[in-house]
């Protein structure tokens, strides 16, 4: 959904089924904007969040459940934002084209 979503907006979108691949895609590509899940097969993408994270991309964290990251805790592990499942794609962008703005970096 979120591929064909941003597909749709002229967004490039690579995919990764889990951590180790997403590190994989990350190392070969440097991606402007990382969507993250909290829970992944392999772990926890909180954990994991500053090793994606740099002066030049951001990241952003997608969630059933997590009321620590909706409160504003995404910014303490470095993350530009918090969606939390279900959300539209207009959220999504909102929080892309508000990242922009303060992130003269990026694309």
């Amino acid at each position: 959904m979120l591929k064909r979503a941003l597909t749709s907006r002229n967004y490039s979108v690579l995919e990764a089924k889990d951590l180790k691949q997403g590190f994989e895609v990350y190392s070969k590509t440097s991606p402007d904007i990382i969507i993250l899940d909290v829970n992944l097969p392999d772990g926890n993408g909180v954990y994991y969040a500053r090793k994606f994270k740099n002066d030049k991309n951001m990241v952003i964290f997608i969630s059933a459940n997590n009321d620590k990251l909706a409160d504003g805790g995404f910014k303490d592990v470095g993350a530009n934002g918090f969606l939390r499942k279900p959300f539209i794609i207009e959220q999504l962008l909102d929080v892309i084209d508000k990242n922009k703005i303060n992130t003269s970096n990026l694309n």
